[in-house]
């Protein structure tokens, strides 16, 4: 009986335990879309490894594996109370956390193994696309922006705010008894993430920020997380390299496709027919703007990010199947 703080809860259209199932039996602890997405983090995983070694390039795998000690804790501990606790709701969102954690570190490794970048960047056809037709110049936005320093300083916090957006959703999928849909969340996040970096492998860019100086006055005004500074970093690292790959040199690389924006639309789109929907859709109708700014994106990335989401959520739902066609629809 499950002991969950909310009553009548029914997993098992997710689920599918076994029930005479051995200590090692693995569909025990875990779910097939769980499994699915283990495979695909250990794949990626080796594919790292061996690119490392192929290019020579030095990685600090024993700080990464600390950075995981967190997603395999999560992992850990929703497949016990899983198992033994018969808290289902708890230990989907425990498992579920730690898998999205543990692919994106894992998959950034795979980003920083692009550096130095010895092809085209794309970065001037994107800057040209913008301009002809959506009329936009980073330059100008974000000096436009500046005259409003609360509002863009408060954006900054929205920009910010993608990661625990996406940790929210989980939990509340999770504690509405939302399986099917927390799934496709998770494979509709994880595939993204391998879409847009696979895209940025063959066709590389870093975004207005490493090309465009912006007056010191703007940058100030706003707090652009990703300013100026940033924009310098990103071009070194595509013309030198780094000498070790390791966690305290990561930061936000790809410009097209826009990931944050496939983020925003995770968020708003899988809490539909919930009352968080309201205020999901508000918060991230202010990404928008956060984007392009804080983010120094091109406005072709915000488009390229949304066509990925809906790829990626197209094959989440062959890869997840169940009931319903809206996010929020029972799985029973």
């Amino acid at each position: 009986m499950p002991t969950d703080i909310s009553q009548g809860f029914d997993a098992q259209a997710a689920i599918r335990q076994t029930t005479g199932g051995g200590l090692f039996d693995l569909r025990r602890w875990f779910a097939g879309p769980e499994l699915f997405l283990f495979a695909l983090t250990l794949a990626t995983g080796m594919l790292a490894l061996i690119l490392s070694h192929r290019f020579a390039q030095a990685v600090a795998w024993g700080d990464f594996m600390i950075s995981f000690a967190p997603s395999l804790g999560l992992i850990i501990l929703g497949a016990y109370i899983r198992a033994r606790k018969h808290m289902p709701r708890a230990a989907i969102c425990a498992i579920a956390a730690g898998i999205y954690i543990g692919f994106s570190g894992v998959i950034t490794i795979l980003i920083y193994l692009r550096f130095p970048i010895a092809t085209p960047l794309i970065d001037a056809d994107l800057m040209a696309l913008d301009a002809r037709i959506f009329g936009y110049e980073w330059r100008e936005f974000t000096t436009a922006l500046s005259a409003y320093p609360l509002w863009g300083k408060a954006i900054g916090w929205v920009y910010g705010s993608s990661l625990m957006q996406l940790f929210a959703a989980i939990f509340i999928l999770g504690f509405l008894a939302r399986t099917v849909a927390l799934y496709r969340m998770l494979v509709t996040g994880t595939v993204s993430l391998l879409l847009a970096v696979a895209f940025w492998w063959v066709w590389p860019s870093l975004g207005p920020s490493a090309y465009v100086t912006l007056p010191a006055d703007v940058e100030m005004a706003l707090g652009l997380i990703h300013g100026q500074d940033a924009g310098t970093r990103l071009m070194n690292m595509a013309q030198q390299g780094n000498d070790v790959i390791s966690p305290q040199i990561i930061m936000g690389t790809i410009a097209f496709p826009s990931y944050h924006t496939v983020m925003a639309c995770i968020a708003v789109f899988f809490v539909v027919g919930t009352w968080f929907f309201w205020p999901m859709l508000v918060l991230n109708g202010a990404m928008l703007p956060a984007i392009l700014s804080h983010g120094g994106h091109h406005f072709s990335d915000v488009v390229g990010g949304v066509v990925v989401f809906a790829l990626a959520f197209g094959m989440a739902t062959a890869l997840v199947p169940g009931k319903g066609t809206t996010p929020m629809q029972p799985d029973a």
